[in-house]
């Protein structure tokens, strides 16, 4: 199955949960994957989605492309998850669907292409609809809050802790533990039924917050001294060469929230940071502030995601990003 294919687009999230419900109660063994470097709400809304599948007697499985940060292996069956750049040698044949959850192309698994059953799980704008089954909400605060709501609303299944804990790191890792803008009503009324089901949401802040590993310090300590201000300091840009890594004594995984630290400055209304890829690349992230749209830079260069937070992948070494990329944002800031 490619990104441009659109089999069923179903346009109302409710009645697409339901044909996810269905799905599942037809089939007995699924398997689960979300986008490269898996984040809180990729990781915690598979893991809560294989819990229900669990729940009803049936078989499911986590594969990622990448590694993932320590802090997420509180999760609970985060230890279970498969890190591999292949997809099982028995997929698809074994498997009466794969779920992408996060994911707004196909591309963004790490795995390109799917040749079995696809359920696209997401709430990014610009998802390509490339699923048999589509279920997108551009509304949710996270995906792991439509998973909460496809139980809720279809599955009907008593919530335990542990799964209660993936939809709530989900939750509060994609709403900034609810300081960003789609921290709605319905983020609020999501974490108050989780927190019934056992969540303590200090312990979650806890270990997702304030248990980042030694080398991830490092790093943004290299990170910062690249920050540079342009658009008379409307845009802050980071850099991140690969040899930062052995210098820190850091992993890929000790990226994550380094480029909210531009946008944390007074007065930077878009942040970048730009890291070092493979054969000439560059892998942007970015971060915006109310009234500033990201996606449609990302889009530019074949990626995507939120207004606020998208990413993409320039084909061009650090320096030429970074001076093209200054000049896009430049004209919308």
């Amino acid at each position: 199955m490619t990104t441009t294919e659109t089999t069923n687009p179903t346009p109302n999230p409710d009645a697409a949960a339901r044909e996810v419900a269905e799905r599942i109660r037809a089939g007995r063994n699924f398997l689960i994957t979300s986008h490269r470097n898996p984040d809180g709400d990729a990781l915690g809304s598979g893991l809560a989605l294989q819990g229900l599948i669990r729940k009803m007697g049936k078989d499911a499985r986590v594969v990622v492309r990448d590694g993932f940060g320590k802090p997420l292996y509180n999760i609970p069956g985060a230890r279970e998850v498969t890190v591999s750049d292949v997809l099982p040698p028995d997929y698809p044949s074994a498997y009466d669907a794969i779920f992408t959850m996060e994911c707004p192309e196909v591309e963004r698994t790490g795995f390109n292409v799917l040749p079995g059953p696809a359920v696209n799980i997401d709430h990014h704008l610009g998802n390509r609809m490339y699923g048999e089954i589509n279920y997108l909400d551009v509304d949710a605060p996270s995906v792991g809050e439509m998973v909460l709501q496809l139980n809720r609303n279809h599955l009907q299944l008593e919530l335990d802790r542990d799964i209660a804990i993936a939809m709530y790191v989900s939750l509060a890792t994609d709403t900034g533990f609810f300081r960003y803008h789609n921290t709605t009503l319905r983020a609020f009324e999501a974490a108050r039924e989780l927190v019934r089901h056992g969540v303590v949401p200090g312990d979650v802040s806890l270990w997702i917050n304030e248990s980042v590993t030694r080398g991830s310090i490092q790093l943004l300590g290299l990170c910062l001294t690249t920050l540079e201000m342009h658009a008379g300091g409307k845009i802050a840009t980071l850099e991140l060469p690969r040899r930062f890594f052995a210098d820190a004594g850091a992993t890929p995984e000790d990226t994550e929230g380094i480029v909210n630290y531009g946008r944390n400055i007074e007065g930077v209304l878009v942040s970048a940071l730009l890291k070092e890829g493979d054969n000439g690349t560059t892998r942007v992230s970015l971060r915006a502030k109310p009234g500033i749209d990201v996606q449609q830079v990302a889009a530019r260069y074949g990626g995507g995601g939120h207004a606020a937070a998208s990413g993409c992948t320039m084909p061009m070494a650090i320096g030429d990003a970074k001076r093209e990329l200054v000049a896009i944002l430049a004209a919308i800031v």
